[in-house]
């Protein structure tokens, strides 16, 4: 006897591709699902059986729908974003450098402020000369000497 092939995939009716298409994510397609299509006998395996096979179903669908023309639009979206990227980052640029030289000012004060409380003169941070430090030099890499393990004597033993 011959066994009847089963079926690979289940009948997906138009509406339900419709509906796979337009949700975002699984949870949300289950719950439009539910209420698009109330008195379906799909169980929950089935309906995720349908969300698994989105892909498939683009596929097929962006080579029946003609394909508009988004890229003169998108080119124009890419570039009101980038000027807008451009302003930010400049207003951020100005930000920094304000609190860069207000920073500076903080520590000017307190150090004025830390000289005259202590009595101590202000010290200026050592300055290295690039002639002072000995240039790098690679050390040489030592083998490590081996050892060799003494000879142990041991006696012949002949079997018969």
């Amino acid at each position: 006897m011959q066994k009847t092939p089963a079926r690979k995939y289940q009948v997906v009716e138009e509406a339900e591709i419709d509906l796979v298409l337009k949700c975002r994510d699984s949870h949300e397609f289950y719950e439009r699902y539910l209420q698009v299509f109330p008195d379906t006998r799909k169980s929950l395996d089935s309906i995720s059986k349908i969300w698994k096979r989105r892909s498939e179903f683009a596929k097929k669908r962006s080579l029946v729908l003609p394909v508009e023309g988004t890229g003169a639009k998108s080119l124009h979206d890419i570039t009101a974003l980038i000027a807008e990227q451009t302003k930010i980052m400049g207003e951020i640029a100005v930000f920094a450098r304000e609190t860069l030289e207000v920073n500076r000012q903080v520590l000017t004060a307190l150090g004025q402020q830390n000289q005259i409380l202590t009595g101590h003169p202000r010290q200026e941070p050592l300055k290295e000369s690039v002639s002072r430090i000995p240039p790098l030099q690679h050390p040489v890499q030592k083998t490590p000497a081996k050892k060799k393990a003494p000879e142990k004597k041991t006696s012949i033993i002949v079997g018969s």
